[in-house]
C-alpha cells in the first residue's frame, strides 16, 4: 500500500495541502517548528486508521466548526483484496505520475482508491470511498480502513509489545491455526502453571519478533520470548507480554522500546504496509538511526526485487543523520504561509541535486536561512569570523537565529544556492569577484531573490585580505601560517616571490618606498593564491579573528563592506 495523494482542508493548522508523494516508498518531512508537520501524519492516520477518531474544537481550523474538515487519502500499490470486485473493484480510479486522478480509469493508469474524511459541527466523521461514477458514495467501517494496513509508531508501545486484544503480536499469532485455543487455555491455568513457551504460536511470533528486531538494531540481551505481567487489572490476554529473557520489553530504553515496535507493527502486515513515524530518532544513537534507516531501505528494495508490495514509510524527523542516509527524492520540505495556513511538502529535488549536501551538510536543511561560501577559503573565514558576531548582537549567535553556513564547491555555488532557494530558504552566496558569474546562473539568482555578496573591485579573497589588512596585521597574518606551512617552505616562496625580504622582520621594517607597499600586498596575495596559503577551512578559521580586527579597522576597505553586509544578512 502507498500513499500517492494527500489533500488536507480546515485540520488544525493547515487549511489547504496537496501533497503528492507519487511512487516514492520512503517520504520524510522536514520544516521550521510549527509548520504542520506532525498534522500531515495525524491527517493520514485519521482516514486509514481503523480505529475510531474523537473530534474537537481545536482539530477545526483556527477552533471555527464552521469551516467542514475534509482530508482526502489516494491509496496506490492495492492489494487483490482491495480490488475485488465485492469489496471495492468498482469504485477504481486511474493516477498518472503527475498525480492526475482520472474517475474512470484509462490506458496506463496506476490503479487506486480515494478515501474521504469529512467533519462538521456535529464533530461526527464519516468515511466514505470517494468515485463520481457513483453519485452516493459508500460509508467505510473500521473493518473496511484496517484493509489498507496503516500502522503508526507513536509513544504507547507498550500495548504492541504484550499480546492484548488488537495488538500486532496478536495480529502476527493469529495466523496460526488453533493459537486462540490454546491462549484460552493457558488462561485458565495461569494461576496453575504459566508455562507459555509450550505454546508455539507464541514462541515463533517472539522469534520473528526479535528476528525483525534486531535487523533495526535494537539492543537484544538473552533474546524474546513470552511470559506473564500481571498487574492490578487481574489475568488477561494483555498479561503476557514480550521478555527479553526474564525482563519485560517494556522496561527497555526508548529506542530499543520504539524499534521494537517497529518491527513489530511492520511484520504483522503482509500486504506492504503504510507506516507512520514521528521523528524516528527519538532515543537512538546516530549510529542506529543508520542502521534503521538502512535496514528500513533494504526491506523495501527486496520486497520490490521479489515482486512483492513494497508498502511507504512516511516520517518526520529533526535528526541530520536521517538526511543524510535518505534520497533526494525521499525528502520533502515543509512551507506554511504564516496567517493563512496554507501549506506545501516540496520535493528536495524538484529544484536541482542536492545530494552533496544532504550527504556532508545535513543539518544546513533545518536552518531558517542559508549562506553559501563559494569555496574553502570563504567557509572557514566565516565559520571563524561568526565567532565575533555575538557581542554585536546582544550575545546572540547565529545559529540561534537559525542562520547555516555551508561550502558551496566553487563553480556548484550557483546551482546549488537555486536549488535551495526553490525550496522556500533564504539563500545568499558569499564569493570572490575576480570572475564573473555565469550569465544564465546570474538570471536564475536574481529571479529566485537570492542575495550575492562579492567585493568591490573584481577581487579574490586573497586580495581583498592583504589589500586591506594594516601592516601589523600582515604579521600576524604569517605568524599563523607558520602554524601550517614549514619554515623551510615560506622562506623559500618568499626566495622567489619577495627575494631579499626576510618574512620574520615586522612588515614595517620592509623596503616600501613609493609605491613598493601596494606591490608587496599584491605579490603576498598572488603567493597566498598559488601556495594555498589559506584555501582549506581549517586555515580560513585560523585567520578569521585577524579578519574581524580588519572588519573594524578599516570598515571603508572592500573587505569589511562585504562582510559587514553578510553579518547584516545573517542577523536579517
Amino acid at each position: 500500500m502507498r500513499i500517492a495523494r494527500l489533500q488536507v482542508r480546515n485540520f488544525r493548522g493547515i487549511s489547504h495541502l496537496d501533497w503528492i508523494p507519487a511512487i516514492q516508498p520512503i517520504c520524510c518531512i522536514i520544516g521550521p517548528g510549527d509548520t504542520s508537520k506532525t498534522t500531515v501524519l495525524d491527517a493520514a492516520e485519521a482516514v486509514l486508521s481503523p480505529r475510531w477518531v474523537t473530534f474537537s474544537e481545536a482539530d477545526f481550523l483556527n477552533g471555527n466548526t464552521e469551516l467542514e474538515i475534509q482530508i482526502e487519502v489516494t491509496v496506490a500499490e492495492l492489494s487483490p483484496s482491495l480490488l475485488a470486485d465485492n469489496r471495492f473493484g468498482l469504485y477504481i480510479r486511474g493516477l498518472l505520475a503527475d498525480g492526475t486522478i482520472h474517475d474512470e480509469p484509462e490506458d496506463g493508469d496506476e490503479p487506486v482508491l480515494t478515501i474521504r474524511l469529512s467533519v462538521d459541527a456535529t464533530m461526527e466523521p464519516v468515511w466514505t470511498m470517494v468515485c463520481d461514477r457513483y453519485p452516493v458514495p459508500r460509508t467505510l467501517s473500521n473493518r473496511d480502513r484496517a484493509m489498507f494496513c496503516l500502522v503508526r509508531l507513536v509513544g504507547e508501545e507498550a500495548r504492541h509489545l504484550t499480546w492484548a486484544q488488537g495488538s500486532m503480536l496478536a495480529r502476527m499469532t493469529g495466523r496460526a491455526d488453533g493459537a486462540a485455543q490454546q491462549l484460552a487455555a493457558a488462561y485458565r491455568s495461569a494461576r496453575q502453571n504459566a508455562n507459555l513457551d509450550s505454546i508455539q504460536e507464541l514462541v515463533d511470533t517472539a522469534e520473528a519478533a526479535e528476528g525483525y528486531a534486531r535487523e533495526l538494531g535494537a539492543y537484544i540481551n538473552n533474546g524474546y520470548r513470552p511470559d506473564l505481567e500481571l498487574g492490578r487489572g487481574g489475568f488477561n490476554s494483555g498479561s503476557i507480554a514480550l521478555h527479553d529473557g526474564t525482563v519485560p520489553l517494556r522496561l527497555a530504553g526508548l529506542g530499543t522500546r520504539r524499534l521494537a515496535t517497529l518491527a513489530v507493527q511492520r511484520s504483522a502486515i503482509q500486504e506492504g504496509a503504510i507506516i507512520l513515524v514521528d521523528e524516528l530518532e527519538q532515543g537512538l544513537e546516530p549510529h542506529r538511526i543508520l542502521g534503521a534507516v538502512a535496514q528500513l531501505k533494504r526491506s523495501q528494495s527486496e520486497a520490490q526485487l521479489q515482486s512483492r508490495a513494497v508498502g511507504q514509510i512516511l516520517m518526520t524527523t529533526h535528526s541530520d543523520v536521517v538526511i543524510s542516509e535518505l534520497e533526494p527524492g525521499s525528502l520533502f520540505v515543509m512551507r506554511k504561509l504564516a496567517g493563512v495556513g496554507h501549506c506545501s511538502l516540496l520535493q528536495a529535488s524538484v529544484g536541482g541535486d542536492l545530494s552533496r549536501i544532504m550527504k556532508h551538510a545535513p543539518r544546513s536543511l533545518f536552518g531558517h536561512r542559508i549562506l553559501i561560501c563559494e569555496g574553502a577559503t570563504e567557509l572557514g573565514m566565516m565559520l571563524g569570523v561568526r565567532e565575533c558576531y555575538p557581542p554585536r548582537h546582544d550575545e546572540v549567535p547565529i545559529e540561534q537565529r537559525g542562520a547555516a553556513i555551508i561550502d558551496g564547491g566553487g563553480a556548484a555555488a550557483p546551482p546549488l544556492a537555486c536549488a535551495l532557494a526553490s525550496l522556500g530558504y533564504p539563500v545568499a552566496i558569499f564569493r570572490d569577484s575576480d570572475r564573473r558569474l555565469d550569465a544564465r546562473w546570474a538570471a536564475e539568482i536574481q529571479r529566485l531573490n537570492v542575495s550575492v555578496f562579492e567585493y568591490a573591485q573584481g577581487l579574490n579573497t586573497e586580495q581583498a585580505i592583504f589589500q586591506a589588512v594594516p601592516d601589523d596585521r600582515i604579521d600576524a597574518l604569517l605568524l599563523v601560517l607558520t602554524e601550517f606551512i614549514s619554515e623551510h617552505s615560506l622562506r623559500d616562496q618568499f626566495v622567489r616571490g619577495l627575494p631579499g625580504i626576510d618574512y620574520t622582520t615586522p612588515y614595517s621594517d620592509w623596503d616600501l618606498i613609493g609605491d613598493q607597499d601596494a606591490h608587496h600586498r599584491h605579490i603576498l596575495s598572488e603567493m597566498a593564491v598559488s601556495q594555498n596559503w589559506i584555501k582549506t577551512e581549517i586555515r580560513g578559521r585560523a585567520v578569521a579573528s585577524i579578519i574581524n580586527q580588519v572588519v573594524d579597522r578599516v570598515p571603508d576597505s572592500a573587505l569589511a563592506q562585504c562582510l559587514r553586509g553578510v553579518e547584516g544578512w545573517l542577523y536579517a
